[in-house]
């Protein structure tokens, strides 16, 4: 496999995997809003949390394709990797601490 298909296959993977927690993040978004309505604490929903879900995604994803250019292949999939697990880490973070800013907020 050449290196330019071997970068581009790369990319489409990590792509892939970044979706899946841009697609948490949006789902997210659209849903727990519902649920704090329904409980009937809609005015503390975390929105910045939430916004936070869905962007760092895509962010991630393109800061790591930049500070891949012009390296090797084995050092772009660190970053896409590194890019991956931080985007994770965000995601679970942000889950678990919802909760507890809820907590916080309602006294």
């Amino acid at each position: 496999m050449s290196t330019r298909a071997g970068v581009i296959v790369i990319a489409v993977v990590f792509a892939v995997l970044h979706a899946y927690a841009l697609f948490q993040g949006i789902s997210n978004l659209v849903a727990l809003p519902e649920v704090y309505l329904q409980l009937g604490i809609a005015g503390l929903t975390p929105w910045w949390l939430l916004l936070v879900g869905v962007a760092a995604p895509p962010l991630a994803f393109a800061g790591a394709l930049v500070l891949g250019r012009g390296r090797i292949l084995s050092h772009r999939v660190l970053l896409l990797a590194v890019s991956l697990a931080t985007v994770n880490a965000i995601v679970l973070s942000s889950g678990a601490l919802a909760p507890i800013l809820l907590a916080f907020a309602a006294g």
